[in-house]
């Protein structure tokens, strides 16, 4: 990089444009996986270079200056690889790495950021690259400054341009669209100003009244546009980071300036890209996208050959001036700095220095042969990326898969759509099925088969990124060698290592520096492996959750890590938990509304369907008979169940825009004559409505995840004061029926509104919004039930009873104790 040497080189130097990558994803299940391979995510192989490297020569060709890499885990082998790689050599300045070692979100990494004052201009903007901090796209990315300054321009409180790709009509079918890309935007046609953002799947989207009737505003809505984790910030982004502490991810970010718009007046605008390639790598489906795309072409000029070309035969040891050399202790790294050319030929396959590739074989498209790999006859390859010192038996088949370097597959083997990590031994008639990842050191005995989604690991203890993840990193230091021991006490044990030069078994056990465990019926009696089974995780240390009365303090954390963590590692949407004993604890309150949201998404779906199986029931027996009293029951319980979550909208909405409670009461009994329910239905419905509207998901995520939080937050806004319209105190048949309808859903819902019974109850009589003499009266009732046999009680419900009774107890004390003060 060429110093400015004119007269306005001061003014040059201000003007320099930077880049600020998060080279992590957050994703506990993507690090979990990543834990037990030789690599961060970001250093992954793409045809012989690492994923990390495109990201860089984008930059690089976009005119950028400067490069800040904000580093968790894996800091030791990101700062070994820049530091041995080219770009320390021919741009010894470019590149600088801050090692965020306690983070745990994009918003800490950013607020460690802007401690170590790397951006004190507050005219220098800056990219930010989120979200394992990869972005490949053969487009040129420094006319967003220029674009965001013309939006500073117009608009003085513009903080951040937001950049997205626009995808396809069928964004499902898009091969670059995962579950968790998914985003819907509202903004300005004209100036592209953002109004509303959302990450949250919805099928019902609506746009405030207000917004309609802003003077010179036409509004457009983006519907899953393709997300490229990309956005250009004005400094004043880490500010706002560092002075809210719950702005964990980006949608908190953008969801807290928007939400916060009139007091604070910051803006937020986006940016659209018509054409080009554009693909953020932060999840296993799209790292294996990536590799098959550049092997296509579709990133040229950014393509394999001409990557290599550009990194020049070094010594593994580049001098820097400025930093003391690092020795590259693990071959993984050593790979990246051995340059040998890339020959591309006919059907885009590729081939890396000297090979042995049979004349038997057949070499079909897309393939990439890495350096000393060993095709043998009868292997057919397409659309796979085979690395270095490899051997592929004979009679293989491997198809749409990643294999890494050092892995022996034998003959007769069927691998599909799966990534093997480097030093794996595959045997004889192994069939692997999609989207499995074999990490590490793992063996595949004979004759096995595994089906797919499984990911398979060789070692009892997390790999870690590295024993030295918790060092500092100093360029002025000289970095310690990988067998360090920590500072503190929580030391992680080493993974199991397997020699380059030989897979046998005597080898194996040889190197082991740790005591493994092995499922035989998994990988075979001549394996080595087990399946990695996820649980409830953060950062490698696993998670207890015990039942108290103070864990208010922690719930929202929890809730941002649950944001964070609702994608598995292939980008896949995690279903809810179904059918599965939970503790009595505040923590399954969660899960149960994620239970009771799928059950009331399926309810109506479920009925409709029960009532069409009646109708063709009731024709098959006698086509001249009129429609049944149960089909005409199904479509009144229908109705009464569409009404019910018409009222749920309504109420959601009125909390979330924090409507008037007058204009709400107008809203509700407009809804009466859309729908046929009886006036006892209506009530019914609202008493429902104002219960089972906690447990609704952008009710229940935003705020405490108890069910009694966010009851009690709904009650003191909005849901009492509907509940005293319509069941007012003094008539006895109104209270009554709102006891017997809490009381059902109480019993239908034990966990977690029966099991709060008495926090409701005293909430009710403290606001009053239900009367002593009615829930005595009630409950005096419903006590003569069970004892004529007339009402059973049974197991499950104990727990709700037990708690109705201890407050009425309460409550005839408390009767009692007056009387006696009045005596």
């Amino acid at each position: 990089m060429v110093k400015p040497t004119s007269i306005n080189a001061d003014h040059l130097a201000e003007e320099r444009l930077t880049c600020v990558l998060v080279l992590d994803t957050f994703n506990i299940y993507t690090n979990e996986i990543v834990s037990h391979t030789s690599l961060p995510l970001c250093l992954w192989p793409v045809d012989g270079r690492p994923l990390l490297d495109y990201t860089i020569h984008t930059l690089v060709r976009s005119g950028v200056q400067e490069i800040i890499l904000l580093t968790r885990s894996h800091s030791y082998e990101i700062h070994s690889y820049i530091t041995n790689s080219e770009w320390s050599r021919i741009y010894p300045k470019l590149i600088k790495l801050v090692s965020c070692k306690e983070a745990r979100s994009l918003g800490d990494c950013l607020k460690d950021l802007e401690q170590e004052h790397l951006i004190n201009d507050k005219n220098q903007d800056f990219l930010l690259l989120y979200g394992n901090g990869t972005l490949l796209t053969n487009a040129k990315l420094n006319n967003l400054f220029t674009i965001h300054k013309e939006n500073v321009r117009k608009d003085k409180n513009c903080i951040m341009t937001l950049v997205y790709r626009q995808l396809d009509s069928n964004y499902i079918e898009h091969p670059s669209y995962t579950d968790d890309q998914y985003s819907y935007i509202m903004r300005d046609a004209n100036t592209h100003r953002l109004y509303d953002y959302s990450k949250e799947y919805s099928d019902l989207y609506e746009i405030p009244l207000d917004l309609l009737e802003k003077p010179n505003v036409t509004i457009e809505t983006l519907y899953c546009p393709l997300d490229c984790h990309l956005a250009v910030c004005s400094p004043d982004v880490l500010h706002i980071f560092k002075d809210n502490f719950d702005f964990f991810t980006m949608h908190d970010f953008v969801k807290g300036v928007l939400r916060d718009e009139e007091v604070a007046g910051q803006t937020i605008y986006s940016y659209l890209y018509e054409k080009g390639y554009f693909l953020p790598v932060h999840n296993l489906r799209l790292y294996m996208k990536a590799t098959f795309d550049i092997l296509r072409r579709w990133l040229h000029p950014l393509v394999p050959e001409t990557i290599g070309a550009k990194h020049s035969p070094t010594s593994s040891i580049v001098a820097n001036p400025s930093s003391s050399p690092l020795k590259l202790s693990d071959s993984y790294l050593s790979i990246y700095n051995q340059w040998y050319r890339i020959t591309y030929d006919r059907h885009n396959i590729y081939k890396q220095g000297d090979i042995q590739l049979d004349r038997l074989s057949n070499i079909q498209q897309d393939v990439f042969i890495g350096y000393k790999s060993q095709i043998l006859s009868g292997v057919c390859l397409r659309s796979s990326l085979i690395g270095q010192n490899c051997t592929i038996g004979k009679n293989t088949k491997i198809e749409n898969s990643i294999i890494w370097n050092h892995v022996q597959i034998g003959e007769n083997c069927l691998i599909k759509n799966s990534i093997i990590c480097d030093n794996v031994l595959i045997r004889n008639n192994v069939q692997i099925d999609q989207q499995c990842i074999l990490c590490k050191n793992v063996i595949i005995g004979t004759n096995v088969h595994l089906n797919e989604r499984m990911t398979i690991i060789a070692s009892n203890s997390v790999a870690s990124a590295s024993v030295v993840d918790e060092i500092e990193i100093d360029d002025d230091t000289p970095m310690p060698s990988k067998n360090v021991k920590r500072s503190n006490s929580k030391q992680r044990s080493s993974s199991t290592r397997l020699s380059e030069k030989s897979f046998s078994e005597k080898s194996v056990s040889s190197s082991t520096e740790e005591t493994v465990t092995s499922n035989s019926d998994l990988v075979g009696a001549d394996g080595l492996g087990r399946e990695l089974i996820f649980t409830s995780t953060y950062d490698d240390q696993t998670k207890t959750f015990e039942p108290t009365d103070d864990d208010d303090d922690d719930e929202d954390d929890d809730n941002d890590k649950n944001e964070l963590n609702a994608f598995d590692a292939w980008g896949y949407r995690i279903k809810p938990i179904e059918n599965k004993d939970i503790s009595h604890d505040d923590d399954g309150d969660e899960i149960k509304s994620k239970q009771y949201r799928q059950s009331m998404s399926k309810r109506t779906t479920d009925q409709s369907t029960d009532s069409q199986t009646g109708d063709e029931t009731s024709e098959t027996d006698d086509d001249n008979k009129d429609s049944s009293p149960d089909d005409n029951s199904s479509d009144e319980e229908n109705e009464i169940s569409e009404f019910q979550q018409e009222v749920i909208r309504t109420l959601e909405r009125a909390y979330l825009q924090k409507l008037n409670i007058e204009n709400i009461i107008v809203e509700l009994n407009m809804l009466k004559p859309t729908y046929a329910v009886s006036p006892t239905e209506f009530d019914q419905s609202i008493v429902h409505a104002v219960f089972l509207l906690p447990l609704e998901r952008k009710i229940a995520n935003p705020e405490k995840t108890t069910y009694w939080n966010t009851l009690k937050l709904t009650l003191d806004q909005i849901s009492q004061f509907i509940i005293k319209n319509y069941m007012k105190i003094t008539n006895e048949g109104e209270q009554v029926l709102l006891l017997n309808e809490l009381d059902l859903i109480c019993l239908k819902y034990i966990q977690p509104i029966g099991e709060r019974i008495l926090n409701i109850l005293n909430y009710l009589y403290e606001n009053d919004v239900v009367s002593e003499q009615w829930i005595l009266l009630w409950y005096r009732n419903k006590q003569e039930k069970i004892k004529t046999n007339q009402l059973e009680v049974k197991p499950g419900e104990k727990v709700y009873y037990d708690k109705l009774q201890q407050f009425v107890e309460w409550l005839q004390n408390a009767e009692s104790e007056d009387d006696d003060d009045e005596d």
